[in-house]
């Protein structure tokens, strides 16, 4: 995979939000550093729809600075009873 690139999952039905689906991947910026909200936001997913972010198989807050080949993973909160 190339290393300039942010590879992005959304699980549930945040599968949806994302363009052509989940996984696809996200162009770094070439200047400064995109956090996981921002992320979030770019690609038009409502902060209540997140429920964890997990970045590189670690849970991680919103302001977490990603860097080009990180794998960031959105997932929904889950109802159930």
């Amino acid at each position: 995979m190339a290393k300039d690139v942010i590879r992005v999952k959304a699980l549930g039905l945040l599968a949806a939000r994302l363009p052509g689906g989940s996984p696809t991947v996200v162009d770094c910026p070439e200047q400064g550093r995109l956090t996981a909200d921002e992320l979030r936001k770019t690609l038009g997913i409502p902060d209540d729809e997140v429920f964890i972010v997990i970045v590189n198989g670690r849970r991680v807050k919103a302001d977490y600075p990603l860097a080009p080949g990180d794998e960031v993973t959105f997932v929904p909160p889950v109802a159930g009873g």
